[in-house]
């Protein structure tokens, strides 16, 4: 991030400004009595689907990259099995972009004039098992990337999905519960935007929460690992 420093804030730059569209299309078009609401609403969304993109997009992108470059096989024959390899950088991108992340989050509410509950004691568990799910989303992405090599297509259809979700509460879709991380984000509105603590969310929905996840992260990593020997079957690790 340093070494590209221009790449860097420039990708700050244009995250920012799809938020301005998204805030001035609110500020215009919205409903008035309700546009605070949908305003951090809007912050909110915006931010955690910054985060998952960085998380699941990110790690298809490397192994693209390591692919294209003829690095993949070198990797694979690394002491350290794959699906570790890749767990560490899905950690680190996380732990990177948290710095992204929280100057977006300050830069949004600093332009709208609309301060969220960052209640932090409450907002870290639910956010940190939520991702365990996503990190399996991000081992699903990885397997099919190994196999398909260029998945530009199907990254950018994604990014869009994601988009789409993470803007459509659970109260009026409420089988959005059963996917990887709309619970979650479901939670961490109510503790921002309404204000209650993690001791105010029924017990059910956080067991549902961390069974949800933990699925999820199982699932990824099982179709990761399909992948992986299919890939090893066909050869496709020394090849682009």
């Amino acid at each position: 991030m340093f070494r590209y420093l221009p790449n860097t804030i420039s990708e700050l730059v244009i995250f920012y400004i799809i938020f301005l569209g998204f805030f001035l299309g609110i500020t215009l078009v919205g409903d008035q009595q309700t546009i605070d609401y949908n305003i951090q609403m809007v912050i909110l969304n915006y931010v955690f689907w910054f985060l998952i993109l960085s998380i699941t997009q990110g790690i298809g992108w490397e192994i693209s990259n390591e692919a294209g470059q003829g690095t993949l096989e070198q990797l694979y024959m690394t002491p350290y099995k794959l699906w570790y390899v890749l767990l560490s950088r899905m950690i680190s991108t996380l732990l990177i972009n948290i710095v992204t992340i929280t100057l977006l989050l300050f830069a949004a509410m600093f332009t709208s004039q609309q301060w969220l509950n960052m209640d932090l004691l409450s907002i870290l568990p639910i956010l940190g098992i939520t991702l365990f799910g996503v990190f399996g989303l991000g081992y699903a992405i990885a397997g099919i990337t190994m196999i398909l090599k260029q998945v530009d297509y199907i990254l950018q259809l994604f990014q869009f999905v994601t988009m789409g979700l993470t803007f459509v509460p659970i109260t009026v879709v409420p089988i959005l519960k059963f996917s990887p991380f709309m619970l979650g984000l479901q939670l961490i509105r109510e503790i921002a935007i309404r204000g209650i603590a993690i001791t105010d969310i029924p017990i059910g929905d956080l067991i549902f929460l961390i069974i949800n996840s933990f699925l999820y992260f199982i699932i990824g990593l099982l179709c990761f690992k399909k992948c992986e020997q299919i890939a090893k079957r066909k050869g496709l690790f020394g090849h682009y």
